[in-house]
């Protein structure tokens, strides 16, 4: 942890150096293993080339997790180190996509950008590495980062300040976590200390903390944690709807029953046992209705993770159905059942008995207690109405907002010539030969490249981060974008001034630059910037200044800032390893995916074509979040005004057939039709507006937190509130109008013939 001016700083990494020295003479762990996320490497088996995730170990990582290997062996500390033969150990889903099992596994070569590596292990399959969030295709030992990442490894190993390695230990019997910081922490202060060359950095020194790794790493808790507590709370509120409906319908049936009870208790029935067979009834209903849920959850888990996934590879979030989620729903049905099936079977065995075997008609207490439930329905579907309302109104604001590139017809895909075995200058034209074959496919009318996709700047690839300069002016807030030729054709980004980067921008000629219209402005004011120069960070050479394009957001939709001001740089004169393609398609991009992969092949089959996507699924999965908000909440709200509408409806039903005496002599005496519906409604919009007394300040109080998934939209919203009124009461009318029509049609001498 750091300290900082706005809070602490907490990371799990620390240099090599610190490692070593906690695992020298340590008198705490038993094991103490570090590991390392690497980046997307290009895994080749019998030549078949594809992405894959990698993880870098040391010799202690599986003894310390105490992993048994589902074939063959593990890694230990003899393959890591120095001069080790390359081993490998794969995921047992590796395994199976790419061997067919893992007796076929052990003891085949593989490349691991085109490094060979032998396969000695397999992992056992419920084993997907310390960090679910990560789940790796493949185990490598630490030592072997030089073999693959090249030069960047002698900063690994060497640099003192350079934050990298992550940490896990077992701790010995008897030995506590307290114990264990206070043993370590003044280890690491000490080897630390020696690492500060300034004033500034003594100043603000990293602590040592340790947490407890049992459950693994919480990345993927902490992503998905509050947003599933905020579902799981909506799921909550309406199991309430649904069981407060029940126990109103319940009442119901106690009231119409209640001759029945009064005959079983005057016979000598004990009220116990009526209270039993009463409950018994309940829990079977609710037993029932759970039954029926775990049936809906099968297909409703598979839903929700193809809606949070929206279809991106190696998703490691699979929701499952087992015995614990089982036991819950069997303990949640049986609970419901008792709770909202006690009452009415208590006021059931209270009959006053004579009265109810000369007329089975209930007392005023049921009446009172159904519409409190009523009010209690429609409390709390307000909420859920707002909660939909804020998510809609938030997913509408991100669709609508002005990404200044298109949208649609657009192919994205990624291709990593570099971990093939492709190197300078021959790797810059293999990508330029590649684009303009893709530019040759019928139906495409222009094709480019890109360090990395619009949305996803920044987040992939090579960054230049720091100070720009224009002559001795400093350029602060700017982003930089290695682009390819036509790259501001194909994304329909408008040129205002000069020209785009375009085939003439070859590695050893001029370095040209493209910058943003708000960059322009901001530093140029009303002249032409064209001709004029710029200096990127950590370049020596100055890069001249041939285009104005409009602006575009740059990075997600929501980095408002960070889009600002964007500086295009040619990818000819940069040559960033991974390129990301963006083919302009007539009609559906995704018809050209197959002549894409040929294309690919049959330049180099070892490599493979990663991240395809459109550049509109793309940016849908930037909103993911919102989306899946969006439509849960709206499925929840429309489920819970519908439960509350039955509750309605069904409670003004009970009301009206208690009231045929009455209302017949009403109209006996002269009322009107619509004096009787109104009589009706009058009472069902009294029960909403109790209703939306109570839910409105609760609403306004629960909606700030939900605050920090919102966008342009404020928790109060007066607009959202009214809508959610307006919905409510509109519905309300609409579950209470059939009993007050039918109320209206009551004939006035059959009813007085019946009392």
């Amino acid at each position: 942890a750091w300290p900082g001016d706005k809070g602490n700083m907490v990371s799990g990494m620390f240099p090599y150096g610190a490692f070593e020295t906690l695992r020298e003479e340590n008198p705490v762990f038993s094991t103490l293993f570090g590991y390392f996320n690497g980046h997307t490497l290009n895994l080749a088996v019998q030549g078949q080339a594809a992405s894959a995730s990698a993880e870098y170990v040391t010799g202690e990582y599986f003894r310390g997790l105490a992993v048994s290997p589902a074939a063959g062996r593990l890694i230990d500390s003899e393959d890591d180190r120095p001069g080790a033969a390359p081993v490998a150990v794969i995921s047992f889903a590796t395994c199976q996509n790419r061997f067919g099992g893992p007796a076929n596994a052990i003891g085949q070569s593989i490349l691991v950008d085109n490094i060979p590596f032998t396969v000695i292990g397999v992992a056992p399959p419920e084993f997907f590495g310390v960090d679910p969030a990560v789940a790796p295709n493949l185990y490598l030992p630490l030592h072997t980062t030089p073999l693959v990442d090249g030069a960047g490894a002698d900063r690994m190993y060497g640099d003192r300040n350079f934050y990298w390695i992550e940490m896990m230990g077992r701790l010995r019997p008897g030995v506590s976590m307290a114990q264990a910081q206070a043993a370590l922490a003044p280890r690491f202060h000490q080897w630390v200390a020696a690492t500060a060359t300034t004033d500034g950095e003594r100043a603000k020194l990293p602590t040592l903390m340790l947490n407890p790794g049992a459950a693994g790493l919480g990345s993927l808790r902490r992503q998905y944690s509050k947003p599933l507590y905020v579902l799981l709370t909506m799921v909550g509120l309406i199991l309430a709807i649904a069981c407060a409906n029940i126990a109103n319908l319940l009442l119901a049936r106690a009231a119409a029953r209640r001759r029945e009870m009064a005959v079983r208790l005057s016979l000598g029935a004990g009220r116990f046992r009526v209270v039993r067979q009463l409950l018994t009834e309940s829990v079977m209903l609710a037993s029932l209705g759970g039954a029926l849920g775990v049936l809906f959850a099968i297909w409703g888990v598979r839903s929700l993770t193809l809606l949070l996934s929206k279809g991106r590879e190696n998703f490691t979030l699979h929701a499952e159905l087992n015995w614990n989620v089982l036991g819950v729903t069997a303990a949640l049905s049986v609970v419901c059942g008792l709770l909202f099936g006690l009452a009415p079977a208590i006021q059931s065995t209270r009959p006053d008995v004579m009265p109810a075997l000369k007329n089975g008609r209930g007392g005023g207490p049921r009446r009172r207690a159904q519409h409190v439930l009523v009010v209690a329905q429609i409390a709390i579907s307000f909420l859920i109405l707002v909660a939909a309302g804020l998510f809609v109104r938030t997913l509408n604001n991100l669709h609508s907002v002005q990404l200044g590139y298109a949208r649609e017809n657009i192919l994205l895909f990624s291709l990593n010539a570099r971990q093939a075995g492709h190197r300078d200058p021959e790797i810059a034209t293999f990508y330029a030969d590649l684009r303009k074959r893709f530019e040759s496919i019928p139906g495409v009318s222009s094709a480019t490249l890109s360090q990395s996709s619009i949305i996803s700047a920044g987040h992939a690839g090579k960054a230049y981060r720091g100070t720009m300069k224009i002559g001795a002016v400093t350029v602060e807030g700017a982003s930089v974008m290695v682009a390819g030729p036509r790259f501001l054709t194909t994304m329909q980004i408008p040129i205002l001034a000069g020209r785009e980067i375009d085939d003439r921008d070859q590695p050893g000629s001029r370095p040209v630059a493209v910058i943003s219209e708000r960059l322009a402005r901001t530093y140029f004011g009303n002249e032409n910037p064209v001709g004029r120069r710029i200096t990127l960070p950590d370049e020596k050479r100055d890069l001249e200044i041939v285009g104005v394009s409009a602006n575009l957001r740059y990075g997600g939709l929501k980095n408002e800032e960070e889009s600002a001001m964007t500086v295009f740089v040619a990818v000819s004169q940069f040559s960033p390893d991974r390129m990301t393609y963006a083919l302009r398609t007539a009609g559906d991009p995704l018809r050209y995916v197959k002549s894409v992969h040929e294309i690919v092949r049959e330049a180099d089959s070892r490599i493979p074509v990663t991240n395809v996507v459109t550049q509109a699924a793309e940016i849908d999965r930037t909103i993911s979040q919102e989306v899946t908000f969006a439509k849960l909440c709206t499925g929840f709200a429309v489920l819970a005004l519908l439960i509350a509408c039955v509750g309605l409806y069904g409670t003004m039903s009970y009301s009206v057939a208690r009231q045929v005496g009455e209302i017949g002599i009403r109209m006996a005496l002269g009322a009107q039709r619509g004096a009787v519906v109104w009589m009706v409604l009058r009472r069902v919009l009294l029960l909403a507006a109790v209703g939306l007394a109570i839910s409105v300040p609760a609403a306004l109080s629960a909606s700030r937190l939900v605050k920090s998934f919102l966008f342009e939209t404020q928790p109060n919203d007066p607009g959202t509130l009214a809508l959610a009124g307006v919905v409510l009461l509109s519905a309300a009318i609409l579950a209470g109008y059939a009993p007050a029509r039918r109320a209206s049609r009551i004939d006035p001498l059959a009813a007085l013939r019946h009392e």
